[in-house]
């Protein structure tokens, strides 16, 4: 082959070369700006879709005053009334137990945290504080005569909703952290005895395991009514959501 022959072979194959590098080129220009696209389309629609998520619960905030408001005068108009003491003394009382009116008493708080310096390569999972850990705390003083409970200043009702997502605790979808404090107000003696008592509770707090837990008997605690933290308003949404 003469040395013309070689450059003209040399020439092409240079020139296919950089055509397949300027089509790569292209198409990778051409994907990126359709990634860009889509990723600005998912964005706008986000945002429409929390502007009407706050729309909505305005609108539900409203419509809860104006029901709140309707049942002061419903009770401003029973004055007089034979039964409206009755029915006072009724109404405060489905308030304490289903956890919408704030409390005072005698009681206990726990706090629980996870173990110090915590690493998953030489730890049990145990080592950190998880859902079920607190649940079962919670059933303990509940057995145990906890009249009203609160978890991190969020009261509980009847109906507590405590769930984990990975390394988090969700109270009513409200993210928690670390201390995690559950106080009730109950028996002193008979619910700390219970806790302090506990064989789950003995093993988890072992020097093996590390999870840190304290008990203080409380002369007098104030646990917030659960309409207070608001939490309510969420699972509004979430109910007319479904």
């Amino acid at each position: 082959m003469t040395d013309k022959k070689k450059r003209s072979l040399y020439l092409s194959i240079l020139m296919i070369v950089l055509g397949l590098a300027l089509a790569a080129f292209s198409r990778s220009l051409v994907v990126g700006k359709s990634s860009s696209s889509e990723r600005i389309s998912i964005y706008q629609e986000t945002i429409l879709e929390y502007e009407a998520l706050q729309a909505q619960n305005q609108r539900l905030i409203e419509q809860n005053d104006l029901l709140e408001s309707k049942k002061d005068v419903l009770i401003s108009n029973l004055e007089g009334d034979e039964s409206y003491e009755e029915i006072i003394k009724e109404r405060e009382y489905y308030a304490l137990i289903s956890g919408m009116a704030a409390v005072e008493g005698p009681g206990i708080r726990v706090v629980l945290n996870d173990r110090i310096e915590y690493d998953p390569a030489r730890n049990p999972i145990e080592s950190i504080v998880h859902d079920k850990t607190v649940l079962h705390v919670i059933d303990i003083l509940k057995a145990n005569g906890a009249q009203a409970l609160a978890f991190n200043s969020t009261r509980l009702t009847a109906v507590a909703q405590i769930g984990c997502i990975g390394p988090t605790i969700l109270c009513y979808n409200n993210r928690q952290m670390p201390p995690y404090v559950i106080e009730a107000i109950g028996p002193m003696e008979e619910m700390a005895n219970a806790i302090a008592g506990d064989s789950y509770l003995s093993h988890i707090t072992s020097s093996e395991i590390g999870i840190r837990m304290s008990i203080n008997m409380m002369e007098n605690l104030a646990l917030p009514s659960f309409s207070r933290t608001g939490d309510y308003r969420s699972l509004i949404t979430l109910l007319e959501a479904k």
